[in-house]
């Protein structure tokens, strides 16, 4: 790769790279991180990847390839903490990664720093210019977003958090994005610079994420053939889950053959909820749970479902979207954000502009009785997706690596002054 980085540190303050998607503060996020690192390091490109060391069996320091290894920096006093609260913790996180930096690989031109979400934005401002080095940010999230698309039960995003995004990107040299949707609300939200945003798609591992051979959803199905939903996150009210379970109850009366699989882990109490309202509406027949599964398992539970849903209030890209697609099967979203760009309206999928049951159960219906077109519409996705990989992925953000090498670092700016 031309200009490539002499070494990137990628900062996951809150989220370990080693985390399972689906289970606590794990999501797409973690496999974007795990994925673009991989493929850096597989280009040539050294990656550290640092996060907070929350968890005390996660290790200090562990080798994932010759040029790929992950550091856990323990926080002094703490053990388990809200996320949140991590906002405290950030000079300490910081002042520990430029420290073991200087002492590694050292100061010096060719490294990058490049920042997930908000918390680690803020260490990454430190570390930046600690270091004299350029600062990538991804949010992949944005308090602003989510509290305009928010729906009731949602909690709103703290103003504390709309600071350090706004001080955040103010500070970044360079801001990857998943998409122009994305990009548009940068600008016009926090003020971004145009010429500072880059849009870059996620991508799938075609080793992964691709239809079964054979594909049995070719054959054609009988009047009880069942119909399988599957819908994969982590659990929690922003991601819509009851949203689904209150349309499979319009849709009980039809007495079609359909089933609904949530997976995914949340905390105790939503989920004991979740479960009361599908016990409260005798829809145990109907919807079932599982736990959170890794990629090649929830990949090929993406191959058997007939449909995948992705009922959202806010989603910078949504990325199980794509990956259903490159397994083959159609997606069914809400119109917002991300989701609009990660699935072709009427070509991979459907997007629901209302988040209301009777809209989805309409929605969901719909492809139901017509298995021919959801055939059409996942192979559609399949051929789409393919071509979206993360070595694509990997080879665009590496170039904004170069920029910003080029470019230099920009003045220096204390984190904590404008937040």
């Amino acid at each position: 790769m031309p200009g490539q980085p002499r070494h990137v540190h990628m900062l996951s303050m809150h989220t370990s790279p080693l985390a399972q998607p689906g289970v606590g503060d794990a999501g797409g996020m973690n496999v974007y991180v795990a994925h673009l690192a991989a493929m850096l390091a597989d280009c040539g490109i050294p990656v550290t990847l640092w996060a907070a060391r929350l968890e005390g069996g996660q290790p200090l320091h562990r080798w994932l390839g010759p040029r790929l290894d992950v550091r856990h920096v323990p926080l002094p006093g703490v053990v388990q903490i809200e996320k949140n609260d991590l906002r405290h913790h950030v000079g300490a996180f910081a002042a520990a990664v430029a420290a073991a930096v200087a002492d590694g690989a050292g100061e010096g031109p060719g490294q990058v720093v490049h920042a997930h979400y908000w918390l680690s934005g803020l260490a990454g401002v430190e570390v930046a210019d600690r270091l004299g080095v350029p600062l990538v940010t991804s949010l992949h999230t944005s308090a602003l977003v989510k509290n305009l698309r928010a729906s009731v039960g949602e909690t709103p995003e703290p103003d504390f958090r709309v600071a350090a995004e706004r001080c955040v990107v103010a500070a970044s040299d360079a801001l990857v994005v998943n998409t122009p949707t994305e990009a548009r609300q940068m600008h016009e939200l926090y003020g971004a610079p145009v010429d500072r945003l880059h849009v870059i798609t996620p991508g799938i591992d075609p080793a992964v994420h691709h239809p079964p051979s054979p594909d049995l959803r070719d054959i054609p199905p009988t009047v009880d053939t069942p119909v399988e939903i599957l819908m994969a996150a982590r659990l929690q009210p922003l991601k819509g889950p009851e949203l689904l379970i209150e349309a499979v109850r319009l849709l009980a009366p039809d007495r079609l053959p359909v089933h609904a699989t949530i997976i995914g882990d949340g905390s105790a109490g939503y989920l004991a909820r979740l479960r009361d309202l599908v016990a409260r509406n005798g829809l145990e027949p109907m919807v079932s749970f599982a736990p959170a599964l890794p990629g090649p398992a929830l990949a090929d539970r993406m191959r058997a479902a007939d449909i995948v849903v992705v009922p959202s209030s806010s989603e910078t890209f949504g990325l199980v979207a794509l990956e259903a697609q490159a397994c083959g099967t159609p997606v069914v979203a809400s119109r917002i954000d991300g989701l609009t760009d990660a699935v072709r309206d009427g070509r991979t999928g459907l997007l629901i502009a209302d988040r209301t049951p009777r809209a989805w159960a309409d929605a969901l219906r719909a492809l139901i009785l017509n298995p021919a077109r959801r055939r059409a519409l996942g192979r559609a996705g399949a051929e789409r997706a393919a071509g979206m990989t993360w070595a694509v992925t990997a080879e665009r953000v590496a170039a904004v690596y170069g920029s910003a090498l080029h470019h230099g670092h920009r003045a220096a700016t204390t984190a904590f002054a404008c937040c």
